[in-house]
């Protein structure tokens, strides 16, 4: 059996499960970024006078945004080591039939830009 054909076996089975039991294999990746938000918010209102609530909203935010161009990056290394293009969208809860739709980084057409992403400049700060 191939590695995409297990991948696309092991995705059915995991999307097969009851939520609760999905929700374990992030729950504590999820308490560490709320903790997480939770002190850059406290941050920002020291440093702007925001709100709680606007403060935690926008870290959150941001947050989203990194972590989806983290989800794009993700999906073009596993397709640059041969994962199938199907299984990335199953992966990141799309239709395979929309897996260029969900990655456009991942059409065939030559035209892949080479653009960097929003995680490329969080990861340089790290630096």
């Amino acid at each position: 059996m191939s590695a995409n054909t297990e991948d696309r076996r092991a995705l059915e089975e995991l999307a097969g499960e009851p939520l609760a039991e999905r929700i374990g294999y992030y729950r504590k990746p999820f308490m560490v970024l709320w903790a997480a938000i939770q002190e850059a918010s406290s941050e920002l209102v020291e440093d702007y006078g925001l709100s709680q609530d606007m403060a935690q909203l926008w870290v959150a935010e941001q947050m989203r945004q990194v972590s989806d161009s983290l989800v794009d990056r993700l999906a073009e290394k596993a397709v640059a080591r041969g994962a199938s293009k199907s299984n990335v969208a199953r992966a990141a809860g799309a239709s395979p039939a929309n897996a260029e739709r969900r990655f456009p980084r991942l059409k065939d057409d030559g035209a892949r830009t080479q653009e960097r992403l929003l995680i490329d400049d969080v990861l340089d700060t790290l630096e």
